[in-house]
C-alpha cells in the first residue's frame, strides 16, 4: 500500500490534485488506515498513472476518469463493434461511451480503426436499430460522437497540397459518418478535402463547385431514399462548362453510376481509386 505522498511521486500528479480527482470524478476511493490516511494499493496506482498520461494527452479528466475506472487501455482489450452496439443498446453512459471512443481512436492507426472497427461498428449499429434494440436516439448519440472524433483526426492532419476536392451529402440526407472517415483518410493520403455538409441543394453544389474550380467532387449516396437528390445533383454538375470529375461513395453509389465514377464500398480502397484518378496523367 502507498500513502498520498508517495503515490504523488509515482504518479507525478500532485497530492492536491489526487484528492481533487477523488472529489469530482467516478474514482474508486482509496482505503483508509487506521488513523484516517489515504492509502492506495497497485491497481489504483496504475488507474491514476493512466488518468494522468490521458490527460497529459489532452483527454477531458472526466472522460480519462471513465477510461482508467474501466481499465480500457493499453494491454486491456478494447470492445469488438457488435460488443460495443451491445453495450450502447444497454444503456452505456454518455462518458464511458465518450471514454472507449476516444480510448479507440488514441490506440489504432487510423486506416485501421476506420475500416476494422468503425464502419463494421456502424454496421452493426445500424443493424440494431433496425431490430429495436438500439433506440433512434442512442444510434444518433453514437453517430454524433463519432463525427466529432474523425472532426477532431481531421483537424490534427497535417494540411494536404494535394487536387482540392469537394465532398458532401445531396439534399434530403443527413448520413454523415461514413463520408466524414472518407474525408480523414483522404486528407491522410495527402488530397485537399473540404466538406460542405449534409442535406444540400444541387443548385448549392453547382455554386460551390464554380467558387472552389475542384478537381473531383465525391457525393455519398447511402440509402435508397438518397438516390434522387444525388441524381438530381450530379446532373446539374455535369451540366456544367467545366465539370470536375465526378465520383460517389456509399450503399447505393452504383444507382448512379452513370453519372458518376464509383468508388467502391471500401473507404481505403476508394480513397487509392480517387488519389489513381486524379494523378497527373504520364508523358
Amino acid at each position: 500500500m502507498y500513502t498520498i505522498k508517495q503515490v504523488a511521486q509515482l504518479t507525478g500528479v500532485t497530492s492536491a490534485t489526487l484528492r481533487a480527482w477523488e472529489r469530482r470524478y467516478p474514482l474508486p476511493a482509496p482505503h483508509r488506515s487506521s488513523g484516517g490516511y489515504r492509502l492506495y494499493d497497485d491497481a489504483a496506482v496504475a488507474r491514476l498513472r493512466l488518468m494522468q498520461r490521458l490527460v497529459r494527452a489532452g483527454w477531458a479528466p472526466r472522460n480519462a476518469a471513465a477510461l482508467a475506472l474501466d481499465g480500457a487501455h493499453e494491454g486491456v482489450e478494447l470492445p469488438e463493434p457488435h460488443e460495443f452496439v451491445l453495450a450502447v443498446g444497454s444503456g452505456l453512459p454518455p462518458s464511458r461511451r465518450e471514454a472507449v471512443l476516444t480510448a479507440l481512436f488514441h490506440s489504432r492507426p487510423l486506416p485501421a480503426l476506420i475500416e476494422d472497427w468503425l464502419m463494421p461498428m456502424l454496421c452493426e449499429l445500424g443493424t440494431a436499430w433496425r431490430a429495436g434494440s438500439v433506440t433512434v436516439w442512442q444510434e444518433h448519440a453514437v453517430a454524433n460522437s463519432v463525427l466529432r472524433q474523425l472532426h477532431v483526426a481531421f483537424e490534427a492532419l497535417p494540411s494536404a497540397t494535394g487536387p482540392l476536392v469537394l465532398t458532401g451529402i445531396p439534399d434530403g440526407s443527413h448520413h454523415e459518418v461514413g463520408l466524414a472517415a472518407f474525408d480523414v483518410l483522404a486528407k491522410r493520403s495527402g488530397l485537399e478535402m473540404v466538406y460542405l455538409g449534409p442535406d444540400l441543394p444541387s443548385e448549392a453544389w453547382v455554386d460551390a463547385a464554380a467558387a472552389h474550380r475542384p478537381a473531383a467532387v465525391v457525393i455519398a449516396v447511402p440509402t435508397v431514399a438518397d438516390v434522387p437528390a444525388a441524381r438530381r445533383t450530379l446532373s446539374a454538375l455535369a451540366a456544367m462548362p467545366q465539370p470536375p470529375l465526378l465520383a460517389v461513395g456509399g450503399g447505393q453509389q452504383d444507382a448512379v453510376a452513370d453519372l458518376a465514377r464509383p468508388l467502391g464500398h471500401s473507404l481505403l480502397q476508394g480513397v487509392d481509386h480517387l488519389s489513381a484518378l486524379l494523378a497527373p496523367s504520364s508523358p
